[in-house]
C-alpha cells in the first residue's frame, strides 16, 4: 500500500512542478514548424499587408534610414515582385474594396515618420497598376478604414493631428462626416449594421492609452461601453483592417468581432462585439500569460480564419525588443464556435530577424510574418519573411509533447515500472508460501497481447474510469493527430500499463487500441471534409494522424462503408 501512496504523490507533485517550469500552461501545446521564405525586395516597416487574389501583398511603409518607399510587393511563385505606387504611404492604410481594387491612403508626409498626408490612390491587383485619384478630407497617418456593405468606406484615426470621421463614397471622393469624442490612432472600426459602425481604440493621437469607456458612432451620438469600465482595449498600433477580426455572418445580420482586452492585473481576455454590444467570450482555459521561456508579449489584435472558424492571437518573448532580434513566436488558436471556446497554444523554435507586428494568413491558413523592425529600430527594417505552420491542414502542425511533458512521462514510467517490480516480487513470494505451483501457460497465451497477464485487467468500475480519462485525453489533447502514437505512450500518460489499457478498450469498446484511435481520426476527417468542401484529401489524411494515404482510404472505408471521395460528395450534396 505504501508503494501506491508514494506513486500517487509523485503523480501529483511532478505535474505541479512541470506547470511551474512552463509558466502554468493549461491548454494543449503544439510545436509548429517555421521556415524562412524569400526576402522582400525592399526592407520595410510601418506597411500594410493584405491577401489579394490569393497573393500576400506588402504595401508602402518606410525602408532603410526611415525613408518612405513608394512601392508595393506581391508574393508569387516563391518570390516577391516589386511594383511602384503613385505615392508613399508610411503608416498609411490599405483596404480591399468590393470591386477587387485596393484603396491606399494617408501616411507620413516626410522622412522619420513626420507629418501626415492627404494622398489617396487605387491599386488594381488584376493589372498591377496604381493611380492617384483624390485627396482625403483630413490629412492622416496611422488611420483605419472599414468597407461597408454598400461600397462606402469609413475612415477614422490620426497621429499628432486632429481626428474626425470621413467617408469614401466608393467612386470619386472623400466627405467629412463628423468629429469624434476622443481622437485615436489606428482605432478599431467595427460594423454594427449595413450602414453603421462604431469607432473605438486603445491609444489617442499622441500615443497615450485611452481610459474613457466610450465609442463613437458613424450614425448617432457616442455610446458608453460598460465592459470597458473593468477591461481595456489593449493599446498599440494596428496597421491592418478591423475586418481581419470579423467572425459574424452579414447575410444573417450578424456583425460580430473578437477583440483582445486586458485588466489592471495584466490578464488577457477576449471581448466579443456583436452589433455594437460588448461581452466577454468564455474560454475553456485562460489565455496563457507565460510559458517555460518567460512572459509572453502579445500584439494587439486577432487574425480570424473564417473558413476554418479559428482566431489567432500572436505573441513573442517579452525580452525580444532591442538589442535582441531573436524570439520564439507564440500563437494562441481560438476555436470560437465551441462553447466555451477552445484554446490551443502553438510555439516555434527561436527565430532570428523576425517581427510579429505585420502578420497575414495566407490562402492555406498558415501565418506569414512580413518585414518589420526586429530590433525596434525604425532606421533598419528587415526584408525577412517567415511562414509559420498553424493551419489544421498543415503537415507541420502536428501535436507533440513539450519537453517538460516528455520528462514527466519518463519519470512516471520509471515510477510505475519500479512499483510493478516490487509488487510482482512481493506477490510471487506470497504465492510461493501459500499456493501450489501453477502449470506454465501455453505459447499462444504468452504471445497474445490481450492475455499476456489476464489478472492485470481492472474491475469494471476502474476500467470505466480509465476509459473516461482516455476519451477525455483524446477529445481535449487530440493526441490521435500524432501518426506515431503508441499504446505504451498513452498507457504511461494515464499511469497504467499497456495490457490493462488494451484489455479495458477491448471490454468497453469491443476493439483494439489502433481501431479505437482510428475512430477519432475518421471523425475528424469527416468534419474537415464537411466543413471545407474544397480541401484536398492529402491535407485531410496528414492533418488527422494517418501514417499514409493508403491506410487512410482503407480505414475510412472500413469504418464508414464508403470511400473518402464518396463521403465528401454525399456530405456536400
Amino acid at each position: 500500500m505504501r508503494y501506491i501512496i508514494l506513486l500517487y504523490s509523485l503523480m501529483l507533485i511532478l505535474p505541479l512542478a512541470a506547470q511551474q517550469s512552463s509558466g502554468g500552461m493549461q491548454c494543449p501545446v503544439v510545436k509548429v514548424g517555421a521556415e524562412r521564405l524569400a526576402d522582400l525586395n525592399v526592407p520595410r516597416c510601418a506597411h500594410s499587408v493584405l491577401l489579394l487574389n490569393g497573393e500576400p501583398t506588402a504595401i508602402g511603409g518606410h525602408t532603410t534610414n526611415f525613408v518612405p518607399t513608394p512601392t508595393l510587393e506581391y508574393y508569387k511563385d516563391g518570390k516577391w515582385h516589386l511594383m511602384p505606387t503613385a505615392f508613399s504611404h508610411d503608416d498609411g492604410f490599405a483596404i480591399e474594396l468590393a470591386t477587387g481594387k485596393v484603396l491606399i491612403a494617408g501616411g507620413h508626409s516626410g522622412n522619420l515618420g513626420v507629418g501626415q498626408s492627404f494622398e489617396a490612390e487605387l491599386y488594381d491587383p488584376s493589372t498591377r497598376t496604381s493611380e492617384g485619384f483624390a485627396s482625403l478630407d483630413t490629412k492622416r497617418a496611422l488611420a483605419s478604414a472599414l468597407a461597408l456593405d454598400d461600397g462606402r468606406v469609413v475612415i477614422a484615426g490620426n497621429w499628432h493631428h486632429d481626428d474626425a470621421i470621413e467617408i469614401y463614397d466608393g467612386k470619386t471622393g472623400f466627405l467629412h462626416v463628423k468629429g469624434v469624442s476622443v481622437g485615436r490612432c489606428t482605432p478599431y472600426i467595427l460594423q454594427t449594421a449595413k450602414d453603421d459602425a462604431i469607432i473605438i481604440g486603445g491609444r489617442d493621437t499622441l500615443g497615450r492609452q485611452i481610459t474613457m469607456p466610450v465609442a463613437d458612432r458613424l450614425q448617432g451620438e457616442p455610446c458608453h461601453v460598460p465592459l470597458l469600465e473593468q477591461w481595456s482595449i489593449r493599446p498599440g498600433f494596428m496597421l491592418w483592417p478591423s475586418s481581419t477580426a470579423f467572425i459574424g455572418d452579414k447575410s444573417k445580420g450578424d456583425y460580430s468581432y473578437l477583440l483582445p482586452v486586458s485588466n489592471d492585473e495584466g490578464q488577457h481576455a477576449i471581448a466579443r462585439v456583436t452589433n455594437g454590444e460588448f461581452s466577454l467570450l468564455a474560454t475553456d482555459v485562460p489565455i496563457p500569460e507565460s510559458c517555460q521561456w518567460g512572459k509572453i508579449c502579445y500584439i494587439i489584435s486577432f487574425l480570424v480564419d473564417r473558413q476554418r472558424q479559428r482566431a489567432y492571437f500572436i505573441g513573442c518573448d517579452s525580452g525580444f525588443v532591442s538589442p535582441c532580434d531573436s524570439t520564439h513566436v507564440y500563437v494562441v488558436a481560438i476555436d470560437y464556435t465551441h462553447t466555451p471556446a477552445r484554446l490551443t497554444f502553438f510555439y516555434t523554435d527561436v527565430l532570428t530577424d523576425v517581427d510579429i507586428t505585420f502578420p497575414l494568413l495566407n490562402a492555406d491558413g498558415d501565418l506569414m510574418l512580413i518585414g518589420g523592425a526586429p530590433k525596434s529600430s525604425f532606421f533598419k527594417p528587415t526584408a525577412a519573411t517567415w511562414l509559420i505552420h498553424i493551419s489544421p491542414c498543415s503537415q507541420a502542425a502536428r501535436a507533440v509533447w513539450p519537453l517538460w511533458k516528455k520528462a514527466l512521462l519518463v519519470l512516471i514510467s520509471m515510477a510505475v515500472a519500479a512499483l510493478l517490480v516490487l509488487l510482482f516480487r512481493r506477490r510471487k513470494k506470497e504465492q510461493a508460501d501459500d499456493m501450489p505451483l501453477s502449470p506454465l501457460p501455453d505459447a499462444e497465451t504468452l504471445t497474445s497481447p490481450l492475455t499476456e497477464n489476464p489478472e492485470a485487467t481492472d474491475d469494471g468500475e476502474d476500467c470505466a474510469e480509465l476509459m473516461r480519462r482516455l476519451c477525455q485525453m483524446m477529445e481535449e489533447q487530440r493526441v490521435y493527430m500524432n501518426p506515431d502514437l503508441k499504446v505504451n505512450d498513452i498507457a504511461s500518460a494515464l499511469g497504467t500499463t499497456r495490457i490493462v489499457l488494451s484489455n479495458c478498450i477491448k471490454s468497453q469498446q469491443g476493439c483494439t487500441f489502433p481501431q479505437f484511435v482510428n475512430t477519432y481520426r475518421v471523425a475528424l476527417a469527416q468534419q474537415l471534409l464537411s466543413e471545407h468542401p474544397d480541401i484536398k484529401l492529402t491535407e485531410v489524411w496528414t492533418a488527422t494522424g494517418f501514417a499514409s494515404e493508403s491506410s487512410f482510404y482503407r480505414i475510412f472505408k472500413s469504418i464508414t462503408g464508403v470511400t473518402p471521395n464518396e463521403w465528401k460528395r454525399s456530405s456536400n450534396a
